[in-house]
């Protein structure tokens, strides 16, 4: 069986609006930045990036209460935004807050 699986964790810098499709699904985008430490091969690697985030459904009205420097994981898969795009995005389908810590520096 293919996997494709993603958990992130992260900041958020960026909340779209909600919005709905053309067939009537509310979706949410937001950005998330991520930071943290790895190993590799036995040495420690920084990992720094933003993420595009796309949520769906009941958990996109939620979402659509987000704030600017509100923690979140993220859990879902990765796929293009659409059936014409190469660039990929996580679909989250579940997500927990990270409660009582904003990160400033992402502001």
């Amino acid at each position: 069986m293919n996997r494709n699986i993603v958990v992130v964790s992260g900041a958020v810098v960026k909340v779209e609006p909600l919005r709905y499709t053309p067939s009537g699904l509310s979706v949410i985008e937001m950005i998330l930045h991520h930071r943290s430490a790895q190993q590799e091969v036995g040495h420690e690697v920084v990992t720094e990036f933003e993420i595009r985030v796309w949520v769906a459904g009941d958990m996109a009205h939620r979402l659509s209460t987000l704030c600017v420097g509100q923690r979140l994981v993220c859990r879902g898969f990765l796929a293009p935004p659409s059936r014409h795009s190469r660039q990929l995005v996580l679909r989250a389908d579940t997500y927990q807050l990270i409660e009582g810590h904003r990160d400033h520096e992402s502001e």
